[in-house]
């Protein structure tokens, strides 16, 4: 008799749980987790075995002897099952033939990072790009504190009138992958016209920012951006990066590789009005 499966994900394997036999639970797949640590029905090449499910770091153990027996490597995927009667199974992915691998990127599954940590991974790559584009002109500091919605403060050597960059990366792109959507809190959103909002898209695929980046004016922002009042107001903004877009945000969209040079222009009319 065939079990039926209530729920399942999928998700490619890294080194270090074939090294130490563990599986890594996904965000997405937390749900179908008991809510503390115990004992695991899991059903493994048709034998239903006993694992140990760690609750807080979301990791069932005792599976060194599975992963031995079917020689499994680091990308290759296996198929986590939720059964009937809080029973689970696991199983390996068919491998996919040469011609359906043909053209396709592995992404690396990324839903283990926080939000927090997400955003830092922009902020950092966002500070790469003004120090090394920036000539040796551009410096690029963290405020201790972001509760003024500030992420990163830029100054110009020499000047003493800092612009500052609230960042907002994402890593999915909504409406079939090709808009970037960014939720700014009213309540710690303060326009000024040495502040401005970066909006970029991290891809999982080749781990790096793209090519795109939304730079827009904190003013703008206020004036033009929806308002949603959801759990607090915020401020939102869907646009997209592709060259082509007509959209209000498209005279907004700066090459990544250009951001430094586009904010030494910004600091030019800063030095023409204040002295």
């Amino acid at each position: 008799m065939k079990v039926k499966c209530m729920a399942k994900f999928v998700r490619q394997l890294i080194g270090v749980e074939i090294k130490l036999g563990f599986l890594y639970i996904p965000a997405h797949g937390v749900e179908l987790m008991p809510n503390k640590d115990g004992s695991i029905k899991v059903t493994l090449d048709g034998e239903q075995k006993a694992l140990h499910y760690n609750a807080a770091h979301r990791r069932v153990f005792g599976l060194t002897g599975w992963y031995s027996k079917h020689k499994l490597k680091v990308k290759d995927s296996v198929e986590f099952s939720k059964l009937a009667d809080d029973a689970y199974s696991l199983s390996l992915c068919q491998a996919k033939s040469e011609t359906e691998e043909e053209g396709v990127e592995d992404a690396v599954d990324l839903s283990g990072l926080t939000s927090q940590a997400k955003g830092d991974i922009v902020e950092d790559r966002l500070k790469e790009l003004l120090l090394l584009h920036g000539q040796g002109l551009l410096s690029v500091y963290k405020p201790v504190t972001d509760t003024e919605g500030i992420d990163l403060i830029v100054v110009k050597n020499g000047q003493f009138h800092p612009i500052f960059i609230q960042s907002k990366g994402r890593f999915t792109l909504g409406k079939g992958g090709n808009q970037l959507i960014l939720r700014i809190k009213v309540k710690t959103f303060t326009p000024h016209e040495n502040y401005y909002v970066i909006g970029a898209y991290f891809n999982p695929k080749t781990l790096e920012i793209d090519e795109n980046l939304l730079l827009i004016p904190s003013e703008v922002i206020e004036k033009q951006a929806i308002k949603v009042p959801k759990s607090g107001e915020w401020y939102s903004v869907t646009a997209s990066l592709k060259d082509t877009s007509e959209g209000k945000w498209a005279k907004y969209i700066v090459k990544k590789d250009e951001l430094a040079s586009v904010l030494l222009e910004k600091f030019q009319m800063i030095e023409r009005f204040v002295k």
